[in-house]
């Protein structure tokens, strides 16, 4: 075989477009192999002795130019990451190009080698790859929103719940006030000693029926996630506040133990009492039968030790090793979970409760609003069989990483 022969058949045969253009000549097409002709649509017959003006449109003509002329000025190889021709057959083909100048030594000409990748496949999957991921944000935030609404939801249901022990819990001051608008509405003598005590209670009674409906009204709003450092025997104060009338109203003992200096939690005051509002309603609730019903919420800090992944209950999965968290238990003496109820206790709409007195978005609600804290939730049975505890364990510190994930962690729960 002639060596001129044999370079033919090899230039034929490689995987990539190799063209050549005689800058000496007008940059006419001097090369054009078979994978050249695959790409551009063009037989080689067609492209020697023609340049760039005769096979491409203006526009790509004067780029293709303006990139040899680079070449040769450069006098070295030359990158470029993408360039589109128009085809007949195929529409818009994207190349991944090298070009070099080579010096004929037969002829003393300047030539602008090339060598062509077609990359339109990877380009046209990346386009898919950008628009599915754009629908993918796009379902994410709806998914989101749509999350929110169902916490709001929620809310208010639970808000309807309190509604009638908050107005109860609000007479009393209400009539602390009114008593003693009563007294001083008689005349007021300077002398009389009890007057500076019945402004000091009025004036406490006015406090607390602001502090009920305050705490009320904020419980009640809507806004997106904001975590603030918290202190939670705080939340559980605001809690206890809102739920009193029903601790009241069926005689519970509530029993709070919690660990000097704990550390502060990172919480939505507002969303975060939702989920411990319902915990504390559902545990009344299992209670109703007890003839003594108590209530223990116990909170203390620990070190994650042994990170529990892939298994049953995975109640660390959530967190690394090393990691401070905040553990809060509730735990009632009521009647207990049924064991056929325990691996349904978190799915939506199902609920224990007769028909009318519950939706069954409560518990996977609260589940949802600790995990958007970077939480866990967890309930189950009391080891010595006499009640159930719900456990929550919560960060000491926000983890930046988990929160840009879903846009933050909004984006990272399950339905």
């Amino acid at each position: 075989m002639q060596k001129q022969s044999l370079v033919e058949s090899v230039l034929d045969n490689l995987p990539v477009a190799v063209f050549a253009k005689d800058a000496t000549d007008d940059f006419k097409f001097v090369l054009w192999n078979k994978k050249q002709e695959e790409i551009t649509s063009l037989r080689a017959v067609k492209a020697l002795g023609n340049d760039d003006y005769d096979l491409f449109s203006e526009e790509s003509a004067n780029y293709f130019r303006s990139v040899d002329k680079a070449v040769l000025k450069r006098g070295k190889l030359l990158k470029v990451p993408e360039e589109i021709i128009d085809t007949k057959h195929r529409g818009e083909v994207h190349l991944r190009t090298v070009k070099l100048p080579v010096k004929d030594e037969k002829t003393g000409h300047d030539l602008v080698v090339g060598i062509s990748e077609d990359i339109t496949e990877q380009v046209q999957s990346l386009r898919q790859l950008e628009h599915l991921n754009k629908n993918l944000v796009k379902t994410n935030k709806e998914l989101a929103d749509t999350q929110m609404q169902l916490i709001q939801a929620e809310k208010l249901e639970s808000i309807g719940r309190l509604a009638a022990g908050v107005a109860h819990e609000v007479k009393n001051p209400l009539a602390m006030i009114l008593l003693g608008v009563d007294y001083l509405s008689r005349g007021i003598d300077p002398d009389d000693g009890n007057v500076e005590t019945i402004l000091t209670q009025m004036r406490e009674a006015v406090e607390r029926a602001d502090r009920i409906v305050r705490g009320l009204v904020d419980f009640s709003s809507q806004r997106a996630l904001s975590r603030e450092p918290v202190k939670l025997d705080l939340v559980i104060e605001e809690v206890l506040l809102l739920v009193r009338h029903e601790l009241t109203r069926t005689t519970t003992n509530v029993v709070i133990d919690i660990e000097d200096n704990l550390p502060h939690v990172f919480l939505d005051m507002s969303k975060f009492e939702q989920v411990m509002i319902n915990l504390v309603i559902n545990a009344v609730h299992a209670m109703h039968d007890t003839p003594r019903g108590e209530l223990l919420i116990r909170g203390r800090s620990e070190r994650i030790k042994d990170v529990i992944k892939n298994q049953g209950a995975r109640k660390f999965e959530v967190f690394r090793e090393g990691d401070r968290v905040v553990i809060l238990d509730i735990i009632d003496n009521g009647s207990g979970i049924e064991k056929g109820d325990v691996s349904r206790l978190f799915d939506p709409f199902f609920t224990t409760k007769a028909t009318g007195h519950g939706t069954g978005l409560g518990l996977s609600v609260a589940k949802k609003i600790v995990a958007l804290h970077g939480g866990n939730l967890t309930l189950e049975n009391r080891e010595d069989g006499k009640g159930a505890r719900a456990r929550l364990i919560l960060p000491t510190e926000i983890d930046t990483g988990k929160v840009s994930l879903v846009p933050k962690l909004l984006k990272e729960i399950d339905t």
